[in-house]
C-alpha cells in the first residue's frame, strides 16, 4: 500500500529510524519521511503492528513520533507521551 508520494526524505535518514525500522516502514508502504508525516505515528504504527504484533512496543511508537517531530524520541514530554500511549492502548 504506498501512500502519497515516493519523492521526499527518505525514512531512514530521520532521526529514530535505524534499519529495523525503516525496513518495517517500507514493509508497510511507507519510503519517505513526507508520507510519515501524512498518515501520523499512530497510524502507521498500527500498520506496522499488524504485520508484527508481538514485537511493536512503546519504542517504536515514539520513535515514529519523534522523527515526525524531527526529534529524539527521549526528548518528547511525558505528557505527550502518555497521550500516545493511551491512544495506542499500550498503558
Amino acid at each position: 500500500m504506498a501512500v502519497g508520494s515516493t519523492r521526499g526524505t527518505p525514512t531512514d535518514r530521520a532521526v529514530n529510524i535505524g534499519p529495523v525500522l525503516s525496513e518495517r516502514l517500507r514493509s508497510v508502504g511507507i519510503d519517505t519521511l513526507e508520507q510519515l508525516r501524512q498518515l501520523g505515528s499512530l497510524q502507521v504504527w498500527s500498520m506496522i503492528a499488524e504485520q508484527t504484533p508481538s514485537e511493536e512496543c512503546v519504542h517504536t511508537l515514539l520513535a515514529l513520533e519523534g522523527a515526525i517531530r524531527s526529534t529524539r524520541w527521549t526528548a518528547i514530554s511525558q505528557v505527550e507521551r502518555n497521550r500516545l500511549l493511551d491512544a495506542a492502548g499500550l498503558r
